[in-house]
């Protein structure tokens, strides 16, 4: 029962992430990615606002708040992730097309293995090499056909 709704969770999260880069490119196409993911960013924050309120989050968001060692880890998180990488995504976006950012974006498990290998001693399963592999080549394809 927890797997699949972490699956249905995946599956809206790829949603909005795909509706995010497509509105984005197309509400703003030729303005700066930076100041775009800004303000995606601060409705964002008014969203997460209003969920916390709804759900009564805010002590669980103070709490968090006050430990150090974990929001080191979240703020080099963010930094790499909502503020880089989205903002790279966007501008990607809009000089290659939406397709062809997401798909080359799509490829974040493959960039993920060299990063849990060297970064946390994870070990690559055969599994994950062989998926890897296939999302390198179905990229490449893109780019060669």
């Amino acid at each position: 029962p927890h797997r699949l709704r972490g699956i249905w969770f995946a599956l809206l999260g790829a949603l909005g992430q795909a509706l995010g880069l497509v509105l984005g490119r197309y509400g703003a196409p030729e303005y700066d990615a930076f100041a775009a993911t800004q303000i995606r960013v601060l409705t964002g924050m008014v969203g997460f606002a209003v969920v916390f309120s709804v759900l009564r989050r805010w002590p669980r968001i103070f709490a968090a708040v006050r430990d150090g060692r974990a929001m080191r880890h979240v703020a080099r998180g963010a930094f790499f992730g909502p503020f880089l990488g989205v903002s790279l995504g966007l501008f990607a976006a809009q000089r290659a097309g939406t397709g062809v950012a997401a798909t080359i974006i799509a490829t974040v498990p493959v960039l993920l293995i060299p990063v849990t290998v060297i970064g946390f001693g994870e070990r690559i399963t055969p599994r994950e090499l062989a998926g890897a592999l296939l999302a390198v080549g179905g990229v490449a394809l893109l780019f060669l056909g």
